[in-house]
This record gives structure tokens, C-alpha cells and sequence, in this order.
């Protein structure tokens, strides 16, 4: 009697060689081998087969036991007589003989399959397959689709609301559907995007350690934070630790992969870290960077009126010709008036153009921008400048300074009715009333795809950047740190918490964040350039 337990199964087989009954004997063995294969039981296959083996002894044990018989035999067939007894023993251990063997070879037939759909169904030849050579390391299929799926999910999590736009079908083959980003296909752009970040972070990891970097300790750390992380979201879903990732990263990729990965990636950020932060510079050097590109720290106050052609996507040329010229005459005719002493304001909205007033325009290379950020630029000045082909700005300039103003740090929490934001707000009122717990309500909560994920932050806000009414709670100069409260915006309703303001004016913190990114990218250059990513066979299971 063997007895075999599997998934909470009690498999109870009666197995019993029996040389009288081959055919029960063959019926018999084969269930065994079969149960055994089914439940991946290799040891109890094993089994079977030293079972064959000595039900052979058993052949011959009987044999040595009838020996006395032998002399008396021997004597006969000298004489020409034929023993029945001896003749059905020997048909039957010839018989037993040819069943063994039988039995054998049906064993080893089934184990083979077995191993073969055990292996298939594991995927362990895609996953340990070689896919991509990066300096001097080679990494495996589940490797790359770690950085596949997780660049995929994300993308997919953050422009959930303009998938239709990209015209991207989750449902659908990645390889049958184009990408407008790239003019390929969705699946080369997630592919190519996968081997840059691997490449990035391999590159970096393998530099870290060719250097002998000590980054255990905020390795360990993120690690147990990705990890934490990880199991917050699965039992959120209803998942395992395993079954949410093969969701979020594919079937290539196990746990083991997983957390392979997020240690060299953890590596490759601590080396990275360590460098920035090891990047300082003087009042002076910081001063000498503004000096030299001053319109790069500097803001434009003025005021514009656009004036859009409207032409649509089925106009022939002469149409959108006509049209773009007809929108230029409009600003033309805005300039006219405000030099009878209208104002930008009253005008834009008289004649049906879209007036803003931007007290913070940096610069840029749109011809609005270039004529505002010209050293002629007087206050006063106006000027009609074109929209791309799209139509035309009457501009009217203010001014243009240095950015002394200090940036500013939040966290919000966007919601779409004003009820669930005062709900969020008296629920952070009824706790603990930490940035920590606004930021855990943040991530439970938000809509905001840019910021949900990292508790609401937005750091060293400059002015221009968010909506008026975002901008205008931010930037009270009454703000202080810990400071609550909702504000409305065409965005929905957004729950804020004040973080603080940065020491730094702006001009100074850009001017000394430039000088160390400019470091940084030349650091990053010389470890990464020229070092090509070499595909191999295994890319054709990624994706």
C-alpha cells in the first residue's frame, strides 16, 4: 500500500504485481504512474520503477528456492521428458519477464511527458531564457518583462483616461495596434522604453559594484518598502504576493525575479543618490551660473489675446490660408484698439478671443516668448505673433525680472464633488493630523494620475504652473506649514496640506539645480555612453 497526499488529496493506490495477471498488473501499474505524474510526485515515479526492479528479485528468489528440484529435472530432459510444471514456469517467468520490462519502458515514457508538461506549464526555459546583454551582463527574458509589464502598467494606470485618444486597446495585441509616439507599434514603444530603464539601471548597478559602493543598508531598506508595498496592494486586490505579481509583471516573472530586480534597481538609485548628493556649490559659482544665462531665472509679465483659425481637419489649404489670415487681422485690429485706450481685457472679450494674463511667463522658444524675452522689450510694447499655423497672439508686454520669489511644497488630494472633499478633510481632522496621514489619504484617494501614487506632492511650485486658484491658496503669504483647506478648480475639488515654502529663492534654486544636473548628466554620460544593448533570442518571449 502507498498512500500519496497532494493539494489536501489523499490518493490511496493499491498496487500489486501479480505475475499470474499481467493484464490487472499493466492496468494497476499505470493508474500508479499516472497519479503520481498528475500531482508532479517524482519521488513516488521513482518508486514504481524500484518496485519493477524488485518484483524481478522477487523472479528470482523463487527460482534459487526450487534448486533442490533441479537435479531430478535435469535427469528428465537427458531422458527427453518434458516436466508440464516446468514448462508453465517457465512460460510464466517469461512472461513475467516481458511485463517488467514493459512496465519499465511505459514508466519511463510517462515521466518523460510528465517532466515536459511540468516544464512547459513552469515556463522555465522562457524565463531563464537569455534576452539582452547590457556591459557585461546578460539578462533573461522574465528580466526585461519585469520592466516591460511594470512601464506598461504604469502607463496604463496614469493616461487611464486618454487611452482612447492614444488610440491604445488594452484588449488587443500591443504587436497590431500604432503607437503615435513613436510611429511604430504600442509593443515596440513599451519594449524599447523596458531596455533603456534596464539598461539604465544595469549599467549603474554594475558600476556601483565594480567600485565596491556600499549601499546595503538603503538597499535592504527599499527593498522592504517595495515589498511592503507590494503586499498592500495585493491584499487590496484579493491577491497573493505571487498572483499580484504575474498580474502587474507577467507570467515570465516570479518572486525571485522580482525581488532580483528591485535590488539592482535599488542598487543603481542608492550609487546614483550618493553622487547628487555629493554635488554642492558656492553662493558664488551660483551667482556666476545666473549671470551667464540670466533670461533662464527671469519671468515675463504680459498680456495676450488668441485669436484661432478654427479651421477644421477636412479644409483644403487655401481654406486654412484664408482662415489663418482672417485670425490675424483680428489681433491686428485687438492692438488698434487698445492703442484707443481699451484694455486687453475688455477686448478679448468683445471680440471672442481667449485673453490671459501671465505674470509669470519663462522663457521659451515660441515666438511670443523670443519677442518678450528680447533685450529691446520695453514696457508698453505690443506685437501680433504666431500661434504655430494654428493662429495668431495680440501680445502686450509689462515687464521682465529676476525670479525672487520663494517656491513652494503641497500635497493635495483631488475628489470630483465637494461633499467627498470635506468628508477627506474631517477625516484628516478626526486622526492624527500628520503629513503622513494626509498622504496616506492621498494615495487611498486622489484622482490626480501625477501625484496620487507619491501622497499628493508636488514640490518647489513655481508660479505659472498650476491653475489660478491651486496657485492663488499656495502662494498666500499668510501659508504656513500644516495649513489645510479646499479649493475648487476646473479640475474638480482639491483636499491641500501646506508643506513648505523653500528657503531658497527661485532664481537661486534653479540656477544651482541646473549646475548640478549639468554634473550629474556628464557623470551619467561617461558610465553609460557607447555601451550598446545587444538583444538576443529570449526577446521573443517579452510581451
Amino acid at each position: 500500500f502507498l498512500t500519496h497526499m497532494s493539494s489536501g488529496i489523499t490518493i490511496l493506490i493499491v498496487f500489486r504485481l501479480r505475475a499470474e495477471n499481467g493484464t490487472k498488473n499493466l492496468h494497476n501499474f499505470v493508474i500508479a504512474l499516472l497519479c503520481s505524474i498528475r500531482y508532479n510526485d517524482w519521488a513516488f515515479s521513482i518508486a514504481l520503477l524500484q518496485i519493477c526492479k524488485t518484483q524481478q528479485l522477487r523472479g528470482l528468489n523463487k527460482q534459487m528456492s526450487a534448486s533442490r528440484e533441479k537435479k531430478s529435472r535435469q535427469e528428465n530432459l537427458a531422458g527427453g521428458y518434458v516436466d508440464p510444471r516446468t514448462k508453465r514456469e517457465k512460460d510464466e517467468q517469461a512472461k513475467d519477464r516481458r511485463s517488467n520490462a514493459l512496465y519499465i519502458a511505459i514508466a519511463v515514457i510517462f515521466v518523460i511527458v510528465g517532466i515536459v508538461v511540468t516544464v512547459a506549464n513552469s515556463k522555465v526555459i522562457e524565463r531563464s531564457a537569455d534576452a539582452v546583454t547590457i556591459g557585461n551582463e546578460t539578462y533573461t527574458a522574465a528580466d526585461v518583462s519585469y520592466f516591460y509589464n511594470t512601464i506598461y502598467s504604469s502607463f496604463v494606470s496614469k493616461n487611464s483616461y486618454y487611452l482612447s485618444v492614444y488610440g491604445l486597446d488594452t484588449s488587443k495585441s500591443l504587436k497590431e495596434q500604432d503607437c503615435p509616439i513613436n510611429g511604430s507599434t504600442w509593443y515596440d514603444y513599451f519594449r524599447d522604453q523596458a531596455l533603456e530603464s534596464l539598461k539604465s539601471y544595469a549599467l549603474l548597478a554594475q558600476k556601483a559594484e565594480a567600485e565596491g559602493f556600499d549601499g546595503s543598508e538603503a538597499v535592504e531598506q527599499s527593498v522592504q518598502d517595495t515589498f511592503a508595498d507590494l503586499d498592500a496592494a495585493a491584499a487590496s486586490a484579493g491577491y497573493t504576493r505571487a498572483q499580484h505579481i504575474k498580474a502587474v509583471c507577467g507570467p515570465l516573472v516570479n518572486e525571485k525575479v522580482f525581488e532580483r530586480n528591485i535590488r539592482m534597481i535599488a542598487l543603481a538609485q542608492a550609487y546614483s543618490d550618493s553622487y547628487s548628493d555629493s554635488l554642492s556649490y558656492t553662493s558664488d559659482e551660483v551667482q556666476a551660473a545666473y549671470d551667464a544665462d540670466p533670461k533662464s531665472y527671469q519671468s515675463a509679465d504680459i498680456e495676450y489675446i488668441l485669436f484661432t483659425s478654427a479651421a477644421g481637419d477636412d479644409a483644403t489649404d487655401e481654406e486654412k490660408a484664408e482662415l489663418l489670415e482672417q485670425a490675424k487681422q483680428k489681433a491686428e485690429t485687438a492692438l488698434s484698439r487698445y492703442a484707443q485706450g481699451e484694455t486687453f481685457d475688455t477686448i478679448g472679450e468683445d471680440m471672442e478671443g481667449s485673453y490671459a494674463h501671465i505674470g509669470y511667463a519663462e522663457n521659451g522658444a515660441s515666438d511670443m516668448l523670443t519677442w518678450a524675452f528680447d533685450d529691446a522689450r520695453q514696457e508698453g510694447d505690443t506685437t501680433v505673433a504666431a500661434y504655430g499655423e494654428k493662429g495668431y497672439y495680440a501680445v502686450l508686454f509689462h515687464s521682465r525680472s529676476r525670479n525672487d520669489y520663494h517656491t513652494v511644497s503641497v500635497r493635495h488630494i483631488l475628489v470630483d464633488s465637494e461633499e467627498k472633499a470635506n468628508e477627506l478633510l474631517q477625516q484628516y481632522n478626526d486622526g492624527e493630523k500628520t503629513e503622513d496621514a494626509f498622504a496616506a489619504l492621498a494615495v487611498a484617494n486622489s484622482t490626480d494620475p501625477g501625484s496620487a501614487s507619491n501622497g499628493g506632492l508636488y514640490s518647489n511650485i513655481y508660479k505659472g504652473e498650476m491653475v489660478p486658484s491651486f496657485e492663488d491658496w499656495c502662494f498666500d503669504p499668510a501659508r504656513q506649514s500644516g495649513d489645510t483647506g479646499i479649493v475648487e478648480s476646473s479640475n474638480g475639488y482639491h483636499v491641500m496640506y501646506f508643506v513648505e515654502t523653500n528657503p531658497q529663492p527661485y532664481w537661486y534654486y534653479k540656477a544651482d539645480l541646473d549646475l548640478k544636473n549639468d554634473a550629474y548628466d556628464e557623470w551619467y554620460a561617461g558610465i553609460t555612453d557607447g555601451v550598446e544593448t545587444e538583444q538576443l533570442d529570449g526577446m521573443k518571449y517579452v510581451g
